[in-house]
């Protein structure tokens, strides 16, 4: 067997991660066969988490190998429909040691070909298979580079389209980046004999005698490609998966969508990166904790760590200023400049009018105006968490609207008029009331108590009353949840790489 030498490839100090070395080892004791098909040359990246890892698994065992992930830390994903290639099938891996998620693409056949489309099957996977080579680096399997060579030419040649004729009219050429790193990387490996044998068989030997020549100048022209394509036998149009009109339309609908996904994502602020979601439905994942506990902290790093690979949305469970809507912060400036008024203005001495008596009656209506425009957030945050969970996604709240506490830590503000008389308040009581109810109706399926003592609190939120801390403190030890919800109680007061570390665990056990 062919072997790749440690000393081809420059030494990382990346640590691998052990997810992926255990589901190697395993695929070997069972003598599953199978590769790792291309860009070898950033192995080292793959191996660590940093990028995906493309795995070329032979189909026949295909039960073994999904036994085999889901007994080593993987589980599986699913893009978005109209996302997706036939014959690829999407894993996240989670390293318990370090908290790192990655991504495999596993491939049953070779699916490639131009962005947003990928519109063409290669018959070569048992070439490949029959080929592979050792890597004594990383201890696996992978493509042997000459072979990877024609590929990479045929994938490149694949991709052209007219805009990129263009673009090297400007001065920019087709080869630029990863993939003309990738292509130098390769050059530096080949062997010519063989690569004309593996090449003449596989896109015929005029095309292959042009392999050479653009591995061997330091920018492969499209002109070369378009003679490669006009020279390959039999010709690359034979493995079209698609009509011409139909490939048109299904790859502008896709880069379309893409854009219009990612401009949605910025205007809202999501952090969304991938559209993968759980093909068992979604997930809902509360953090609670006093202030000072670490909600907010833990909500944004998780939301960053999980982004990348899976669809995410966070929300806000609470009342605070920085997630208030338009009318609500109207009614934030308004207060502020009033008690501003009331400081530098001087009361009347003339005893014909009372100075609490009016202040007091507007303070009284601008709280029901402001409880109203926050009940409205909350049910529309509500709404938001049913259909981002319903539609399987990872759903990530900073805070809780809660009913066992009446005004505490974002429990109800006007509990007490439900049963009063008819009027203004009754009804906005009422209306407080369903927005509860109808966050009530997507119960977590997992919260995570953040626990801090009075003193580590106040230090961390020296605004806030030491009063108000310990009744937070209290409310979130005693807050109960459904059966169905799991509930994790964490030390708030360790190292923050720690606790996000805990938090990561119990995440992916419950995805």
């Amino acid at each position: 067997m062919t072997q790749v030498r440690e000393t081809d490839r420059p030494a990382t100090t990346a640590p691998e991660l052990g997810v992926l070395r255990d589901l190697f080892e395993r695929l070997h004791a069972e003598r599953i066969r199978y590769c790792h098909w291309k860009s070898n040359e950033h192995l080292d990246a793959s191996m660590t988490g940093a990028t995906d890892v493309d795995v070329l698994i032979d189909r026949s065992a295909m039960v073994a190998f999904t036994r085999i992930l889901g007994e080593t830390n993987f589980k599986r994903f699913v893009v978005k429909p109209g996302r997706g290639y036939p014959g690829i099938e999407d894993y996240v891996g989670f390293d318990v040691k370090t908290g790192t998620l990655t991504h495999l693409h596993v491939h049953y056949q070779l699916t490639l070909g131009e962005k947003f489309l990928k519109g063409h099957r290669l018959p070569w996977e048992a070439v490949y298979l029959d080929t592979r080579v050792w890597d004594e680096q990383h201890g696996i399997y992978v493509t042997d580079p000459n072979l990877e060579s024609i590929v990479l030419v045929v994938r490149a040649v694949m991709k052209l389209r007219a805009r990129d004729h263009v673009l090297e009219a400007m001065g920019k050429p087709y080869f630029r980046g990863g993939m003309l790193r990738e292509l130098r990387w390769l050059a530096d490996r080949v062997e010519p004999q063989r690569l004309l044998q593996l090449g003449s068989r596989l896109v015929g030997e005029r095309a292959a005698c042009l392999l050479p020549q653009m591995l061997a100048v330091a920018q492969p022209s499209i002109r070369q490609l378009r003679a490669f394509r006009r020279c390959a036998a039999p010709g690359l149009h034979e493995y079209l998966l698609y009509g011409r009109l139909d490939a048109v339309r299904r790859m502008t609908m896709r880069e379309w969508g893409i854009i219009w996904w990612k401009l949605r994502n910025w205007l809202l602020g999501a952090p969304t990166k991938s559209t993968r979601t759980l093909p068992q439905g979604g997930l809902f994942v509360a953090f609670l904790g006093a202030d000072g506990a670490g909600k907010s902290t833990l909500t944004r790093q998780i939301a960053e760590w999980l982004s990348s690979e899976v669809a995410v949305v966070t929300t806000y469970g609470g009342s605070g200023k920085g997630t208030a809507s338009l009318p609500r912060r109207i009614l934030q400036d308004i207060a502020r400049f009033r008690r501003r008024l009331a400081r530098t203005t001087t009361p009347p001495t003339d005893g014909r009018h009372c100075p609490d008596q009016e202040p007091s009656r507007l303070r009284a209506l601008g709280r029901l105006v402001w409880v109203l425009t926050l009940t409205r957030e909350r049910r529309r945050r509500a709404t938001q968490v049913w259909r981002a969970r319903g539609r399987a996604m990872i759903v990530l709240s900073d805070r809780l609207p809660q009913r066992q506490f009446v005004g505490l830590n974002d429990g109800p503000q006007l509990a007490q008029g439900l049963n009063g008389r008819p009027g203004l308040r009754r009804a906005l009581a009422r209306r407080e009331e369903a927005a509860f109810r109808r966050a009530e109706l997507t119960p977590p399926d997992l919260v995570v108590k953040l626990h801090v003592s009075t003193e580590v609190a106040w230090q961390r939120r020296p605004e806030t009353p030491a009063e108000l801390l310990r009744t937070g403190i209290q409310v979130v030890r005693e807050l109960q949840f459904p059966p169905t919800t799991r509930v994790v109680d964490m030390d708030a007061e360790q190292p923050l790489a720690e606790v996000l570390l805990q938090v990561k665990r119990a995440i992916w056990e419950c995805i």
